[in-house]
């Protein structure tokens, strides 16, 4: 079932679980006046046990209706938090797919101690670079040319494919 047809069936049992209330405190209410009235105990006895049935049902039904809505907002944090994963993953991976191509690139073009240097830094970029407002929206290689530059190193980081994270299950 597509979620908009969930949300358009929790609507309609919603509007119909309220009409059921509505009706039924009416009918509980019309009872209740006529057990007042009753000209005999086993009238009185009969409209008694209908309002008693009658408020009942009303109260099942204001129940249902609290709980659909109870639903209703657990599927909406529900969808929250799993949009909110999406996001985190797309991000995860794309921060790993340029920690990858620059830190092969770091390593190509730079000796040992300098690489370590250079490593350091670039953690440290990386970590600004992702709370970037664009971090998701530029292309990957922009991303990777623009810390390489920052590095200082070679025009080799605007011709380097970056590495290919592939996508979890």
């Amino acid at each position: 079932m597509f979620v908009n047809d969930t949300a358009d069936m929790m609507a309609r049992q919603g509007r119909i679980l309220a009409r059921l209330s509505e009706l039924g405190l009416a009918l509980a209410e019309a009872v209740q006046e006529r057990a007042l009235c009753a000209e005999t105990p086993a009238e009185a006895r009969d409209m008694t046990l209908a309002f008693h049935r009658i408020s009942r049902s009303v109260r099942q039904s204001l129940a249902l209706e609290a709980k659909l809505h109870r639903q209703h907002q657990k599927q909406d944090r529900e969808a929250r938090v799993d949009a909110d994963h999406a996001v985190r993953d797309r991000t995860e991976r794309r921060r790993t797919q340029v920690k990858l191509a620059v830190e092969r690139l770091i390593w190509t073009e730079s000796e040992s101690s300098e690489a370590e240097r250079l490593l350091d830094d670039f953690d440290d970029l990386l970590e600004a670079e992702v709370l970037a407002e664009d971090f998701m929206a530029a292309p990957v290689e922009a991303i990777i040319a623009r810390l390489c530059r920052e590095l200082g190193l070679s025009a080799q980081a605007d011709a380097a494919p970056p590495i290919r994270v592939a996508s979890s299950p």
